[in-house]
Formats: structure tokens, C-alpha cells, sequence
């Protein structure tokens, strides 16, 4: 759904490096990198900045990871968070979806 132009997928900054981390430890090489930009040809980087940060920290979300991750979404207007960990998410600003939950939401 993020390659249609109704849906615009974002991504966390932080969770950009991990992605990386993650492929580099798996795959090696050069193809992280190619991978990687492939996955960003269809999303926006959801910025992780001084406000973003200083906010997660007074969050009500106890998973600081989870915080930054609401925040940084907050931050650049998404609308729903896409997740398999909604628990974690209860307290976000943002409502926070299953995958599968998402993919059955009309397009507006």
C-alpha cells in the first residue's frame, strides 16, 4: 500500500540503522545498501530529532525505543502506526494497527 499514492509510508530514523545492522549481519556485503535503498524508494524517513527525543523521554510509553518511535511519527503527521507490538503503543498520541488491521483500512 505504500507504493500507491493515497499511502505514504514512513519510517523511523533510528529504525533505519537497525534495518541495516540487521542486513549487514545477515546478507554482507554491498547488498544491505542496495536493499535498503530499494526499502526507501517507497518510504519517507520519519525524523528522529532533539524534540522528538526530549519528548519520548517524558512519554507515558514505558519502551523508549516504542516512545521515539511515536514521537518521530507524531512529529511528521502519520496518521495510524503500523505494528505488531500495539500493546506497547496504548498510550501513543497516534493509534497503532496490526499489520494485517492496516491493510484492511479504506483508502480516504
Amino acid at each position: 500500500m505504500a507504493t500507491q499514492p493515497q499511502v505514504q509510508g514512513y519510517i523511523s530514523g533510528h529504525a533505519v540503522t537497525n534495518i541495516f545492522y540487521i542486513l549487514r549481519r545477515q546478507v554482507g556485503g554491498t547488498t544491505p545498501r542496495e536493499l535498503l535503498s530499494r526499502l526507501l524508494q517507497h518510504l519517507q524517513v520519519a525524523s528522529v530529532t532533539d524534540a522528538v527525543i526530549r519528548t519520548a523521554l517524558h512519554s507515558s510509553i514505558t519502551d523508549f525505543e516504542d516512545a521515539v518511535t511515536s514521537e518521530a511519527a507524531n512529529a511528521a503527521g502519520v496518521e495510524v502506526i503500523v505494528t505488531r507490538n500495539t500493546p506497547d503503543f496504548a498510550a501513543a498520541a497516534i493509534p497503532a494497527v496490526l499489520p494485517e488491521e492496516f491493510l484492511l483500512m479504506p483508502l480516504e
